[in-house]
């Protein structure tokens, strides 16, 4: 459980359905609860007010999932309310059967900002879709190139694929190039800025520069030696020149290009066969 703890639930639809909190056995039946998170200055269900409303109409134990109260309301034809939330708030939203569990996958994607562990959890019912009342898409919708680039793309069978970035073109039909490795480091254009720090004549540190990495054997260093530079140089000024030599360039890249007709469902994130 540790493991799967904070892990991010999926439904059929792509759709985010919420996130681990525990395990819970009961009666022999074994489901994961999973919790809902409304954040600051974010419309969140008043569930308390929703609690009230009910217990007018129902009968209500007083522990019932946040999910349970929602299906209730729409059953009695009870608008849901909504307030504005002043702080975190964090609920739990429903429990989970294992048999509605389809896949369970972790990986490391490092893909422009982000640099983390993702885990799963793919379930096999449209569980989010129903929860806000939203139509489930047929087995074979059309979508725009749009709905899909920037997106988690998790296959149905293999898990966790990376971020979709790119188009790509394949045989016959379109497809996208999804990164799980695109990540990027700062270097310094050496040899350019040694040059120009030649040009302006500044003989002594220019040599002291060659001497410390010679630019025809070092074309680029990595952004992290600018306090070695600065130790030896003892010039802010030049330093400041520097800077204007900042490049970025890849530092590791691992993708795989998925053909549009691959795509099954597309929600929060996109699912592939």
């Amino acid at each position: 459980m540790d493991e799967l703890r904070d892990a991010m639930i999926l439904d059929s639809e792509g759709l985010i359905y919420g996130y681990v909190e525990d395990l819970r056995i009961e009666d022999e039946k074994v489901s994961l609860a999973a919790y809902t998170v409304f954040r600051v200055n974010e419309p969140a269900i008043d569930v308390e007010k929703l609690r009230s409303q009910l217990a007018k109409r129902v009968s209500l134990k007083g522990n019932e999932p946040l999910e349970v109260l929602v299906s209730i309301a729409r059953r009695e034809n009870i608008d849901v309310p909504y307030k504005i939330t002043e702080k975190e708030v964090r609920w739990i939203k429903g429990f989970v059967p294992l048999e509605e569990v389809r896949l369970i996958d972790a990986k490391r994607i490092s893909v422009d900002d982000m640099d983390t562990t993702l885990r799963v959890i793919l379930l096999s019912k449209p569980r989010e879709a129903l929860f806000r009342g939203m139509p489930v898409q047929s087995s074979s919708p059309t979508y725009r190139i749009e709905q899909v680039l920037n997106k988690l793309v998790l296959s149905s069978l293999r898990g966790i694929l990376g971020i979709c970035k790119e188009i790509v073109v394949g045989p016959g039909e379109l497809g996208f190039r999804v990164y799980r490795v695109k990540s990027m480091r700062k270097v310094v254009n050496w040899i350019a800025f040694t040059a120009h720090v030649k040009r302006l004549g500044l003989r002594d540190a220019y040599e002291k520069l060659v001497e410390f990495r010679d630019p025809y054997k070092y074309s680029k260093l990595d952004l992290s030696t600018a306090g070695e530079v600065e130790k030896i140089l003892g010039d802010s000024k030049i330093l400041d020149t520097m800077r204007s030599f900042i490049e970025a360039e890849a530092a590791g890249t691992e993708f795989e290009d998925v053909p549009y007709s691959d795509i099954l469902k597309v929600g929060e994130v996109v699912i592939t066969k």
